[in-house]
């Protein structure tokens, strides 16, 4: 009985490792893991490999372009950017799909898509909401939010910096993005 008790502990372990997380940055967008050269967006979908002490394991998977084979999107229309590497053997490429691993601090990664996303969201809800109800981000494409923001941009006068995180956040939940508020 003991011995199927820790069988099931570490089964139940195993699948937590391979659970959903997501990349965490308070407050910014990027991650720089210099010794690995990669960065690491914010937000970003991962599978947690393995632990190793205040580091962990991650995989995630996107899409290359061909033109630029040091750059992993999120989907094949290459508008979300997930990592980015100084050398073109880290991305392991088949066809237009990616594989990247990474040893991350394990304090940048979260199984909460909400606090990975918190920043993001905040900003959206603060600027936008200023002149008009707050939309429902699921029911616009990228290339329309990319539009709609565009326009909205100079009335919501946000920093260079505040509008890469909303465009972040509207590409992520847009209709045809990665994530959506019900995941």
């Amino acid at each position: 009985m003991r011995l199927l008790i820790n069988f099931l502990i570490v089964c139940i372990f195993a699948i937590g490792l391979h659970a959903k997380s997501y990349i965490y940055i308070e407050g910014g967008i990027k991650l720089p893991l210099k010794q690995q050269k990669i960065t690491l967006y914010g937000g970003v979908p991962v599978k947690v490999i393995s632990q190793n002490g205040n580091f962990v394991k991650i995989k995630m998977n996107g899409y290359v372009d061909k033109k630029d084979s040091l750059s992993l999107y999120a989907t094949k229309n290459h508008k979300l950017l997930l990592a980015t590497v100084k050398e073109p053997n880290l991305i392991k490429v088949s066809g237009d799909k990616g594989i990247l691993e990474a040893k991350v601090p394990k304090k940048n990664i979260t199984d909460d898509m909400d606090e990975a996303w918190e920043a993001n969201s905040d900003l959206f809800y603060d600027k936008c909401t200023k002149c008009h109800h707050a939309k429902i981000v699921e029911s616009h494409s990228m290339q329309t939010w990319d539009v709609l923001f565009s326009s909205m941009q100079p009335k919501a006068r946000t920093t260079k910096k505040q509008s890469a995180l909303i465009l972040r956040f509207l590409r992520a939940f847009a209709k045809d993005g990665i994530l959506r508020e019900s995941d």
